[in-house]
C-alpha cells in the first residue's frame, strides 16, 4: 500500500536516521535532494575555557542563540568537573524552545524563551520588560555564539547601560561549497515543492547555505514541513510557514 499521495520533488539534510524516510519518498516515484549538513567545531581556546567555567560567578545573564551554544558552553563545563546546580544562580535567556529543551535536558532553567528570535528588537524589548529598563545599567550579560555570528542584541544591550561579553565557542564549516550553489539553484528555480527538517539543528544548516539570502524570502515557493514538534516550533520561530511533515 502506497502511504503517499502523489510523486513531489523533496529535499532534507542527509541524516543516517532518515534514510528510510527517503527511502520510501523515492519508492513512491518521488525525487528527493540529500544535502551535508555543514560541521561543527568547538573553539579551542584557553580564554574560552576560563570565561565559561567562572560564567556563573561573572555574569548576572547567560544568553544561548541556539543549540550548538548550548552544547558546547556544557561540554566543556562538564569537562572541566563543573557542577552544572551552580547554574541555577544565573538568569538564562533562550533563542527558542529547542534551546530550553536542551537546557532542560541537563535539568537547567531558562527564565526567558525567545520565540521570535530572528527580531533583534523583539529579543531586547522582551529583556527589558523582564528586568526593568532601569536596572539595565547594574546588569552583566555573557552570550556564547558562533563565529562570525551578530544579532545586534551585544549593541543595543550596551547602550541601554548593560556590560556584555560575547564569545565565540564553535564554528560551522560546509566543506563542499557546490552545494551552497545546487541548494540555491534549486530553491530559487522552483525546483523543490518540500523541504523537510528532521531537526532544530537542520534550520541553522540551512541558514549557513542561504547565507546572506534571508531564509524564508529563499523558501517563498517551497513547502516547509518538520518532521517532528519541535523542529516545526523552530521553523515557525524562524519566520517560516511550517506544517509538521505528513505522510499520507
Amino acid at each position: 500500500m502506497k502511504i503517499f499521495s502523489q510523486p513531489k520533488t523533496y529535499a532534507m539534510f542527509a541524516n543516517p536516521a532518515h534514510r528510510k524516510l527517503a527511502a520510501e519518498l523515492e519508492k513512491n516515484g518521488s525525487k528527493v535532494f540529500l544535502f551535508a549538513p555543514p560541521e561543527t567545531r568547538r573553539i579551542e581556546s584557553e580564554t574560552n575555557t576560563k570565561i565559561i567555567v567562572i560564567a556563573h560567578n561573572e555574569f548576572d545573564w547567560i544568553i544561548f542563540p541556539d543549540v550548538y551554544t548550548v552544547e558546547y558552553f556544557l561540554e566543556i563545563l562538564e569537562e572541566k568537573g563543573l557542577d552544572l546546580f551552580e547554574l541555577d544562580a544565573v538568569h538564562v535567556t533562550a533563542y527558542g524552545e529547542a534551546v530550553a529543551d536542551k537546557l532542560r535536558f541537563a535539568q537547567l532553567h531558562a527564565d526567558i524563551i525567545i520565540t521570535n528570535s530572528e527580531e533583534t528588537n523583539a529579543v531586547f524589548s522582551t529583556l527589558t520588560n523582564y528586568v526593568g529598563e532601569s536596572e539595565m545599567t547594574n546588569l552583566s550579560f555573557f552570550i556564547p555564539k558562533e563565529i562570525g555570528f551578530s544579532s545586534g542584541l551585544k549593541e543595543k544591550l550596551i547602550k541601554a547601560g548593560a556590560k556584555v561579553t560575547e564569545l565565540p565557542i564553535y564554528q560551522i564549516v560546509i566543506n563542499e561549497k557546490k552545494e551552497i550553489t545546487k541548494m540555491k539553484t534549486l530553491l530559487k528555480g522552483g525546483a523543490i515543492d518540500e523541504f523537510i527538517f528532521t531537526s532544530p539543528e537542520d534550520v541553522i544548516s540551512i541558514k549557513h547555505y542561504v547565507y546572506p539570502e534571508i531564509l524564508s524570502e529563499i523558501l517563498t515557493e517551497t513547502k516547509v514541513t518538520g518532521i517532528n514538534e519541535i523542529t516545526t516550533q523552530t521553523l515557525s520561530e524562524n519566520n517560516l510557514s511550517a506544517t509538521k511533515f505528513n505522510k499520507k
